[in-house]
């Protein structure tokens, strides 16, 4: 990979580190824990308390086992149980019975106890785990309505695929891998407190020993690891997010990667990128089994000590019983602590992908999510006016920067052709996204059927239509791109036959195999660039509206398309508002009104002839077109 690619790896690692680092002192599982409601922290927390009670359940399995292991040596000696198991047989109306069967009750009794612990312990936390990622999409839609609800300026401040990360996988790591192992890591505290005191009352010394022992290496184990599994996270966060955009760069760029023979480069830099992304992966994967490894070791090791220690000290009943406790103990303590350091360990990767969604979260905390809007096709605008008026409009896309659009007052009246012309950058497409509600004026009010324009919008969906440069192509059928964003039964095909005679596309879906059910293939690739243009036209037809804004609209055709499209939307002159953004000025040679911008300015308006006159720039282009 290119040096100034690892160079912006590192420079973005570095500041997610900071971050990190940042974010876990203004503790994390707290900012976290924001995601759920209080009823949902309610059914955390009583999640969190059953465990408290299974670990109860916990000890006194173990605490069976180890009367059962003391039972067992008294019997193959043939004396009297010591004192803590007489007392166990006489709690459990066992005294009377013979050692095989008491040893048998006992036996079964422990196992049912600890089998019974481990079940419901499953259950639990296989419920909390569904209840979590229920919650996680939950999070994921309230998070893409509010991003949703944004100005596109919000909307395109990031990376596309860095939003993407942070409404999928970034929530993900904070239900799953931060919440969920919070409260794995509660719960197995919990019962390492309640084993601990169970221990402690039973044999001091074989508490302390143990916790000492399994404490330490796990202690050993997190502190090691913790900071490598940190790092981790965020380099795969990294490394993903640069390998999606590198192949989303490559296809929207992918003619001119052929022609420049580049298509090798993206190759070499997307296989580099996806090795070191499966190499961290692959190393977060591996901590846990280098944990297990560890513990099965110090379970083995300690176990021999103790039997040593026991077996030279003590007789052989409690050093039996003791033996049994410590191995029954260490089968629930290691576990759990292993369970722990991995929650930690989870908890710490899960902050590298987690820490821009939680920005994420705030940032939005306070924003509206998207209304609720029918499925319903509307094609009756009853009431609305097409009539479009700004006053005095001025925006700029930042503090620092002269106004894209300085002053703006245009009145539209309905039925109207207007074009609005100008050189590249005038504020063209700026002052079309500030009629259309995209983006909100600075100062000024913008007008559409007597309302604010934003309101005009929602109130009659479908009265104002789009029709951009490019159209978007979806990977699926021709209804289904004509339908975008509604459901494919909305409207019958009647109705579409007729939108696609009026775009001269009838002829081409007719002769399709499949007609209107058609798979067009990734960003149209079976349509020609005309075709696909006059499928957006077709797009913005079907709402029936009452204005129709094209930016470029026709530029991908040939003339005699253009002049057929042209032909049909003049059909329409005197029904339909019309707004184009042409450079080709045989378009809207015959507009009503040409609104000429240049450096956000309204500097001229007029028809073609009257625009001509007042700004030489345009007389000139007008003459080299042979107007």
């Amino acid at each position: 990979m290119p040096n100034g690619i690892e160079t912006k790896n590192r420079i973005k690692i570095g500041v997610l580190k900071l971050k990190i680092k940042y974010y876990w002192s203004q503790s994390t599982i707290r900012r976290a824990a924001k995601v759920l409601t209080t009823k949902d922290q309610k059914k955390v927390l009583a999640v969190i308390l059953i465990q408290v009670f299974l670990g109860l359940l916990d000890l006194l399995g173990v605490a069976l086992v180890g009367i059962l292991g003391t039972l067992a040596i008294s019997g193959i000696q043939s004396n009297q149980p010591e004192s803590r198991a007489s007392a166990a047989l006489e709690l459990l109306h066992l005294e009377g019975f013979r050692l095989q069967q008491q040893v048998a009750f006992m036996g079964m009794f422990a196992a049912t106890v600890l089998i019974s612990r481990t079940l419901f312990s499953a259950i639990l936390i296989k419920k909390i785990m569904f209840f979590l990622s229920r919650r996680g999409a939950v999070v994921s839609g309230e998070l893409v309505s509010k991003l949703f609800s944004q100005s596109i300026m919000k909307v395109n401040s990031v990376s596309h695929q860095s939003s993407l990360f942070s409404v999928t996988t970034g929530v993900n790591s904070i239900t799953n891998g931060i919440l969920g192992s919070t409260v794995a890591l509660v719960s197995d505290a919990s019962l390492l407190i309640i084993m601990s005191v169970g221990l402690f009352i039973y044999d001091p010394w074989i508490c302390i020993s143990s916790f000492a022992l399994f404490g330490l290496v796990g202690y050993l184990l997190f502190k090691s690891m913790h900071e490598k599994a940190r790092n981790l996270g965020s380099t795969s966060t990294v490394l993903m997010i640069e390998s999606n955009e590198l192949i989303i760069e490559l296809l929207n760029s992918y003619r001119e990667a052929v022609v420049r023979k580049r298509r090798q480069y993206y190759f070499n830099s997307f296989f580099e990128l996806r090795t070191k992304l499966a190499n961290s992966e692959a190393e977060l994967n591996f901590m846990p089994n280098v944990s297990k490894y560890v513990f099965e070791s110090t379970m083995v090791f300690g176990a021999l000590i103790i039997c040593g220690i026991q077996f030279a000290l003590k007789d052989a009943p409690h050093a039996v019983a003791t033996l049994a406790i410590f191995i029954a103990a260490a089968t629930r303590i290691a576990p759990a602590i292993l369970r722990m350091q991995q929650g930690a360990l989870q908890i710490r990767n899960g902050l590298g992908s987690a820490s821009a969604t939680l920005d994420l979260i705030e940032e939005l905390e306070n924003s509206p999510t998207l209304e609720v809007a029918s499925d319903k096709l509307e094609t009756n605008h009853r009431d609305f006016e097409s009539s479009i008026l700004l006053k005095n409009v001025c925006f700029s896309y930042s503090q620092d920067q002269e106004d894209t659009i300085s002053q703006v007052s245009v009145e539209i009246n309905p039925g109207s052709f207007c074009a609005i012309v100008g050189p590249s950058g005038a504020g063209k497409t700026t002052l079309v996204d500030l009629i259309l509600g995209i983006l909100t004026p600075d100062s000024g009010e913008i007008f559409i059927s007597g309302v604010p324009a934003e309101t005009s919008i929602d109130k009659w969906p479908g009265a104002v239509a789009y029709v951009p440069q490019e159209t978007y192509i979806a990977n699926g059928t021709i209804r289904e791109n004509i339908l975008l964003g509604y459901p494919q039964d909305v409207i019958n095909d009647t109705y579409l036959e007729e939108i696609l005679k009026l775009t001269s596309l009838w002829d081409l879906v007719s002769n399709m195999p499949e007609g209107l059910n058609t798979h067009l293939g990734q960003s149209g690739m079976r349509l020609s660039g005309g075709q696909r243009q006059r499928l957006g036209i077709a797009r913005a037809l079907i709402t029936n509206p009452a204005i129709i804004v094209l930016d470029e609209a026709t530029s991908a055709l040939d003339g005699q398309l253009e002049a057929e499209i042209t032909a049909a939307l003049s059909k329409l002159r005197g029904q339909v508002t019309m707004i184009v953004i042409a450079h080709r000025l045989s378009t809207i040679r015959d507009a009503d009104r040409i609104l000429y911008l240049n450096k956000g300015k309204l500097l001229a308006e007029g028809n073609f002839h009257e625009v001509r006159d007042q700004i030489p720039d345009f007389d000139e282009q007008a003459k080299l077109m042979g107007l």
